[in-house]
């Protein structure tokens, strides 16, 4: 899959309505991969923007379904907020996304995400 920098036409954005963090669904594989991937480019050019004020949140107490194809796609997501210069954060990660990223030994990089704001 492209990095999530690619531009591409997009649906809404799934920001929560109380702020502007990005919350991720209950399945994140690779059967939505595909439909989430412009979901969060809108969000990225939306509310992620280089200059954009604050910490980008990402909130994932929702997920109950991963698999690798939807942490690459967060992994993917975490690169184009680093190459834009913005800090970001993981909240909420539920059990089954800790579950995904142990069993693809990526642990500690929910853990690092999720701990405090990224550079």
């Amino acid at each position: 899959m492209d990095t999530i920098n690619q531009a591409s036409t997009a649906a809404a954005a799934v920001p929560s309505s109380a702020s502007t963090a990005l919350v991720l669904p209950a399945e994140l594989t690779i059967y939505t991969v595909g439909e989430l991937h412009p979901q969060w480019i809108t969000w990225l050019s939306e509310t992620a923007a280089p200059g954009a004020e604050g910490i980008a949140e990402v909130q994932a107490g929702a997920v109950d379904l991963v698999d690798a194809a939807g942490v690459q796609l967060l992994l993917s997501l975490q690169r184009a907020l680093a190459a834009m210069g913005r800090r970001h954060r993981i909240t909420g990660a539920s059990s089954a996304l800790a579950a995904g990223c142990a069993g693809l030994g990526l642990a500690g990089w929910l853990q690092a995400q999720s701990a405090e704001a990224i550079t």
